[in-house]
This record gives structure tokens, sequence and C-alpha cells, in this order.
């Protein structure tokens, strides 16, 4: 799997021009598509049908993840992230899913059922200290001035804020990576793994320095 940024006219036109990259480093080219998902956004209920690409040299074929989805996820990466940021408040479970509203097909509003809400904060929570690790490997890459991060009082806070300084670090370094969010900054890092059941190495997506994968121009 490789996550990229952008549009899926911007995704198609970087695929067929070559752009972006398999995780040998070779090129990817046109693959057909991945099934069709429905994700719950903020802004409603969206139909995503991912791209393919294939890496004829080693065989390898990835589905392009949109930079703002999960695998497996029927949630969007930022709903996802607001949970987690609203649980580094110091909110709990219950009052957590009760925030985080969301739009039906009627224009009615609906709460993250607090179930859903808390397995995503218990992965997370159960894997902190190896995604803090992955992200403090990546911020001197991200930010060679070497920005420092305070605690922030929590288990998830922790991560979160290596993850910002990550972020802060990617815009101020690269001009294509200016807009880039926290939560796409995640996913391309942990190829979009985040919250599957095993979280894979980080080895596979230091393509987020050289910005190709993740960069919409």
């Amino acid at each position: 799997m490789v996550t990229v940024r952008g549009s899926s006219e911007s995704v198609e036109a970087r695929l067929r021009a070559g752009v972006l990259s398999c995780w040998c480093g070779g090129t990817l080219r046109p693959w057909g598509h991945a099934r069709s998902r429905r994700v719950v956004t903020f802004a409603g209920l969206a139909v995503v049908r991912p791209r393919r690409g294939i890496r004829r040299a080693c065989g390898r074929t990835h589905v392009l993840l949109p930079g703002w989805l999960l695998s497996r996820r029927r949630y969007a990466a930022l709903v996802i992230f607001a949970a987690l940021a609203l649980r580094a408040a110091g909110l709990k479970v219950i009052a957590v899913a009760a925030r985080l509203r969301l739009p039906d097909r009627a224009g009615e509003c609906w709460s993250v059922p607090a179930s859903t809400a808390g397995s995503w904060l218990s992965r997370f929570a159960s894997r902190a200290g190896a995604l803090r690790q992955m992200f403090l490997a990546v911020l001197p890459l991200a930010d060679p001035l070497g920005r420092l991060v305070a605690a922030a009082g929590s288990v998830t806070g922790d991560v979160l804020a290596v993850l910002d300084a990550v972020t802060a670090g990617l815009r101020a370094r690269f001009a294509g990576l200016d807009t880039v969010a926290a939560h796409e900054v995640a996913a391309h890092l942990t190829g979009g793994m985040l919250l599957a059941p095993a979280l894979p190495p980080l080895a596979g997506n230091t393509t987020l320095i050289p910005v190709a994968a993740v960069s919409p121009s």
C-alpha cells in the first residue's frame, strides 16, 4: 500500500507520469482499481475507489490509498484524529464519541458510537510507545534544526505532540508539503496501517522525505 495526496485526477496524472514509487524505489504503473469504499467524513458520506499501481520488476502491486484514509476504517482519518485529540485533552471515551458529530444524508447529525471511538483509542494507546519512537526517528529528517517536543502529560498526547512536530518540520522544509496535515503524515508513515492489527515497520514509507508520494504537485 502507498499513500498519496491530492485529487483522484492528480493521482492518475502522477501515476501515468511515473512519479509514484513502489517501496522498492521503482516506478509504479497503472494497475486497475481497488474496491469502492463508503467512508464517513465530517462533510458526510463519501464513496472512494482507490487506484492501484504495479512495479513490474519486483511484482508488487499497491493500493494508492488517499492520505485522508486509513486501511480498513470506514471513518476518515480526520474523524479518528479528532477523537485522539479529544482523548489527549482528557475526555472520557463516552464524551469523545458524543463530541464527534457527523451529518447523515438527511442533514441530521449523529454521534460516533462509543464502542467505535473506544476501539480507536484503545488500539492507539496500546501502540503509543512504538508510534512515538517511529515519529521521533523521522523528526531529525523532517526538522534538521532539532525541534524540541515537550511532554503532553498523557500517552496519547505525547504521541500527537511528536507527530505535530514532524508535521511542522515538513511544512517548513518542503514547499510541496506546506499544507500537509498531521493525520496525513501519520497515514503515510504507517502505510495507512495506523490502527491495523499489526503496525508495519517504518522502513517502507520513508518516501515521505523525497515528497514524491505525498505531494499533489
